[in-house]
C-alpha cells in the first residue's frame, strides 16, 4: 500500500515541477515561454523542439540548483584505472582466461602479458591529406583512413589476442572471463589442447 502512495506522491510532484518549469522562461531572457506560436498553421519549424528544449533546460537548471554536483577529493574509478592498467601493463604477468561461447566454457589458457584487442594500433586511424583540385579541394585537407603497418585497411574484426605461458598465440571473436587467479570449474570445458 505504501508503494502506492508513493508512486502517486511521485507523479503529483512531477506534474507540479512540468507546470512550473513551462513558466521558467526568465532562464533564457523572457518572462514566459511563449506557446502562441505553437497553432495552427503559423507554428515555426523547430518550435516544439525549442519549446521543449527550453523545458529540459529550465528544469536541470533547477535541480543542479537543489542537487548541486559534488566535489570529490579523489576518485575511487581513476584508482581503479590506474591499479588496472599498472597490473596488466607487465610483461610476465600471468592470469587466467576463460573462453565462453553459448554460456559454456569451451576452453582455458594461462595468460602471460596482456589481453589485448585485435584493433589496437600502434599508430593513429586517421591522417589529414591536404586540399587539392581533384575529388574534393578544401585548404584544411580531409580526414581520411590511415594505412596499417602492413600497407592493408580496414579492421581486424572484433576479437581478442593474447599469449599463453608456452607462447601461443591465441585469438578469440567471443565472450571471456579474465582472472589473474585461477578459477575452478564445474563442468568440463568443450575443447581440450593437446601441448607437443
Amino acid at each position: 500500500m505504501s508503494k502506492k502512495l508513493l508512486l502517486v506522491a511521485c507523479v503529483i510532484v512531477l506534474l507540479v515541477s512540468v507546470v512550473s518549469v513551462a513558466n521558467a522562461g526568465w532562464l533564457f531572457g523572457k518572462d514566459k515561454v511563449d506557446t502562441s506560436s505553437l497553432k495552427g498553421e503559423t507554428k515555426k519549424v523547430g518550435a516544439t523542439q525549442k519549446f521543449e528544449a527550453e523545458l529540459t533546460e529550465a528544469n536541470h537548471y533547477k535541480l543542479i540548483q537543489a542537487v548541486p554536483t559534488p566535489q570529490l577529493d579523489t576518485s575511487q574509478e581513476r584508482k581503479n584505472l590506474v591499479r588496472r592498467l599498472e597490473t596488466f601493463n607487465n610483461e610476465n604477468k600471468i592470469s587466467y582466461i576463460y573462453l565462453v561461447s553459448y554460456g559454456k566454457v569451451m576452453t582455458f589458457y594461462t595468460v602471460k602479458g596482456k589481453v589485448s584487442s585485435v584493433n589496437s594500433k600502434l599508430t593513429s586511424g586517421e591522417q589529414i591529406v591536404p586540399g587539392y583540385n581533384g575529388y574534393y579541394s578544401n585548404s584544411n585537407g580531409k580526414v581520411v583512413e590511415s594505412p596499417q603497418l602492413d600497407g592493408s585497411y580496414g579492421t581486424n574484426g572484433d576479437a581478442i589476442f593474447f599469449y599463453t605461458t608456452e607462447n601461443v598465440y591465441v585469438e578469440w571473436n567471443g565472450n571471456y572471463l579474465l582472472a589473474d587467479q585461477p578459477l575452478t570449474l564445474v563442468t568440463p570445458p568443450a575443447l581440450y589442447r593437446e601441448i607437443k
